[in-house]
């Protein structure tokens, strides 16, 4: 008799445990999962990076939240007797609020913007003390930590904003140097010298920052 109320027990045990674990598979099977778009590539327009590629990726941690980026762009800027060759680049992480890798988001960055500079007439001295016009040239890096706020589209073909602010060290003056030619008893002669100027005037940097706003798009998958 005790064996029979034993396998009874059991008997109805695992029948209940049974019936359990279909009511949590019919569960999870009813249950809507978001659908999540985890790689976007697209192009972004604005300052600093005028025009040039984004890359975004989302991860799942802290529910699909964490998405790395990186963005990259090569433009000129030619403001009067200065050409200006930059190359923009930012790696960092946006924090989406949702969980679906879409809607608002904060980011945190690393900009770095790459100056190539180019002065053409520039009057140069050298250490004598001679004088001439000519051209002089120097590479300046830029480099901010970015706070932006943006906001993302879902779908496949995708719309993105964003505005936030580059902290860094900008420079008011550059020493450039550069080469020039003087006479000298009628005889046109070579000479090397240094320059202080004024750093040109570059689309959203300043003395402070770098300000952020572009606009971009593209498709995720």
């Amino acid at each position: 008799m005790k064996n029979l109320f034993l396998s009874l027990f059991m008997l109805s045990s695992t029948i209940a445990f049974a019936q359990e674990i279909e009511q949590d598979i019919e569960t999870m099977d009813s249950l809507e999962l978001p659908s999540i778009k985890r790689i976007a590539i697209g192009v972004k327009f604005g300052v600093p990076n005028i025009a040039g590629l984004s890359l975004e990726g989302v991860t799942p941690l802290l529910g699909n939240r964490i998405a790395p980026f990186f963005d990259y762009s090569s433009f000129n800027v030619n403001p009067d007797e200065v050409e200006v060759e930059l190359t923009y680049t930012e790696f960092g992480s946006n924090i989406y609020f949702g969980n679906k890798g879409k809607g608002v988001y904060a980011g945190i960055g690393f900009g770095s913007l790459d100056t190539d500079l180019v002065f053409t007439n520039i009057e140069l001295t050298d250490d004598n003390g001679n004088r001439g016009n000519g051209t002089a040239s120097i590479s300046q890096s830029i480099n901010t930590t970015n706070i932006k706020l943006g906001i993302k589209t879902g779908g496949r073909f995708y719309f993105r904003l964003e505005v936030g602010y580059g902290i860094g060290d900008i420079p008011d003056t550059i020493d450039v140097t550069g080469d020039f030619t003087y006479t000298e008893n009628g005889l046109t002669l070579p000479g090397s010298g240094t320059q202080t100027e004024e750093f040109p005037t570059i689309p959203g940097v300043g003395t402070s920052g770098v300000l952020i706003g572009n606009f971009g798009f593209g498709i995720a998958f």
